[in-house]
C-alpha cells in the first residue's frame, strides 16, 4: 500500500514524498524534539499550500491518518503509518506595513517573521525562543516576550486560511465563531491543517531586555532562597509594561562549564519591558539588592536579539516538559525550589502572568490561564537515544512531575503550550 500511496502522492503534488528507504526521509522528519520520532509510511514535504491540499484529499479518499510536522518545538507523540505532512517550506511571510499585519505561510517560524518586520518598526507577538513555528505557538495561545503589556499572542490574529480532508480550503475568521476560538487556544483537530494565518503586529519604541543571573549554592546542597523570594514580592507590584521569567537549575561540576557555573545552583530571572532604560533600571533595582549578581545582560533590545532575554536554547534536544498554572506563589514552595533535588535533572521556569493577559478577549478564543498568576513549568532532559515513544518508559526514565509538587496547591491547571513530550 505504501508504494501506490507514494506514488499516487508524488503525482499529486511538487514538493518532496519519500518512503522509509528513500534518501532524505529522516531529513524531511527533522525537528527540535530528538525523543520522539514519526515513522510514517509516507513523508510528504509540502511545497505550497496547494501540496497540502492535495495530500489531505488523497488521506481522505483512503481514510489514511495524517500528522502535521512543522519545526518539532511542543512534539507529544510521534505518527506510527500513515502519511507525516511536512510544513517547514511554507515560510512565506508578506508584511503590510499600512495595515500593521503579516501574513505568514504555515510553517514560518518567529525568526522568520522578526526578521521581515524589522525594516517597519513593527513587532510580532512572538515568545522567548525564536525558533519556534509561528502557527503551533498561536495554537497553544502565544505566551510572549512583551506578554504583560500586548496580550496573549492569539489574541492579535485576524484569520486562519485552513485546508481539509476534502481537499478544499476556507478562510476561518472570527464570523466562524466555533472554529476561530479552537484555532485560538486549542489547535486543529484531526484533517485541518493551517497553511496561512494573519496576524496583527504591534507598534516599535524603546524596548529592554536581559537577564540577572545570580549563584543560589553549590548544586549538591540546599540553596539560599532569598532571590527567589524577592522576586515573587517584586512580582506584586510590577506595572503591566514589563514580562520576567525566573529559571533555576543545576549545572553538574564539568570542565566544559564556565567556572561561574560549574557545580553551581543557579537563578536567572529574564526581563523585557517597554520603555527607556533607566525606568527599567529603576524597576529591577530591589533584585539587584536582594543577593550578588553574577551576570547581568539588561540592556536596550532590538527585537531582532529578543532570544538573548531568556537564552534558550537553540540546539535540538530530547526531553519532557510538564507546567501548572498558579493562582498565586506560595513562599514554602519556593524554599523547596531553592532546595530542588530528585530522581532526574529538571530545570525550572516560573513566568509571571496576569496584566494584558488578564483582559478579557476582544472575540472569544480557548486560551488557558487568563485568570493564572504564574505559570511555573518543568523540564527534564532525556537521553536522545531512548524513544519517550512509550509515555510509562519515557516517565520512568526521566519525568519532571516531582518537581511540580510544591506548586500544586495553587494549580489552577495546566497550559499545552508548555507540555512537551508523552505525558504519564
Amino acid at each position: 500500500m505504501s508504494a501506490r500511496l507514494a506514488a499516487e502522492l508524488a503525482r499529486a503534488v511538487a514538493g518532496p514524498v519519500r518512503r522509509p528507504a528513500d534518501p532524505g526521509f529522516s531529513a524531511e522528519l527533522a525537528g527540535f524534539q530528538l525523543g520522539l520520532r514519526h515513522r510514517p509510511d509516507v513523508v510528504v514535504g509540502a511545497l505550497d499550500a496547494a501540496d497540502v491540499r492535495a495530500a489531505l484529499r488523497i488521506a481522505g479518499d483512503h481514510a489514511i491518518p495524517v500528522t502535521v510536522h512543522g519545526t518539532g518545538h511542543g512534539m507529544r507523540s510521534a505518527a506510527d503509518g500513515g502519511i507525516v505532512l511536512g510544513l517547514r517550506r511554507l515560510n512565506e511571510v508578506e508584511i503590510d506595513p499600512v495595515a500593521g499585519t503579516a501574513r505568514l505561510g504555515g510553517g514560518a517560524t518567529w525568526a522568520e517573521v522578526i526578521a521581515a518586520t524589522a525594516p517597519h518598526g513593527l513587532l510580532p507577538p512572538s515568545g522567548s525562543a525564536a525558533g519556534v513555528g509561528a502557527a503551533g505557538y498561536v495554537f497553544g495561545g502565544g505566551l510572549g516576550l512583551l506578554a504583560r503589556s500586548d496580550g496573549w499572542a492569539c489574541d492579535h490574529v485576524r484569520s486562519f486560511t485552513v485546508a481539509t480532508l476534502d481537499g478544499t480550503e476556507r478562510e476561518v475568521g472570527p464570523d466562524d465563531t466555533e472554529r476561530f476560538a479552537r484555532l485560538r487556544g486549542t489547535g486543529p483537530v484531526h484533517g485541518e491543517v493551517v497553511t496561512a494565518m494573519t496576524v496583527g503586529l504591534l507598534p516599535g519604541g524603546p524596548l529592554q531586555g536581559g537577564g540577572l543571573t545570580f549563584d543560589l549554592g553549590p548544586a549538591t546542597a540546599g540553596g539560599d532562597p532569598a532571590v527567589l523570594q524577592a522576586y515573587r514580592e517584586w512580582t506584586d507590584a510590577l506595572p503591566d509594561d514589563l514580562t520576567s521569567a525566573l529559571r533555576v537549575m543545576s549545572f553538574p561540576d564539568l570542565d566544559v562549564l564556565p567556572l561561574p557555573l560549574r557545580g553551581r545552583r543557579i537563578a536567572r530571572i529574564a526581563v523585557a519591558s517597554r520603555g527607556t532604560a533607566p525606568a527599567a533600571e529603576r524597576l529591577v533595582a530591589p533584585l539587584r539588592d536582594a543577593a550578588p549578581v553574577i551576570e547581568d545582560t539588561l540592556a536596550p533590545l532590538r527585537f531582532t536579539e529578543s532570544a538573548r532575554v531568556h537564552a534558550e536554547p537553540a540546539d535540538p534536544g530530547a526531553y519532557i516538559g510538564e507546567n501548572l498554572l498558579l493562582g498565586r506563589l506560595d513562599p514554602a514552595a519556593l524554599d523547596a525550589l531553592a532546595e530542588l533535588s530528585g530522581p532526574t535533572m529538571v530545570i525550572m521556569n516560573i513566568r509571571h502572568l496576569g496584566a494584558a493577559l488578564a483582559r478579557p478577549p476582544a472575540v472569544p478564543d480557548t486560551v488557558r490561564g487568563r485568570d493564572a498568576h504564574y505559570l511555573v513549568s518543568a523540564v527534564s532532559p532525556v537521553d536522545p537515544r531512548v524513544s519517550l515513544a512509550d509515555p510509562a518508559a519515557a516517565h520512568a526514565q526521566a519525568s519532571p512531575v516531582w518537581a511540580l509538587e510544591p506548586f500544586a496547591a495553587a494549580r489552577l491547571g495546566t497550559s499545552p503550550a508548555f507540555t512537551a513530550g508523552p505525558r504519564g
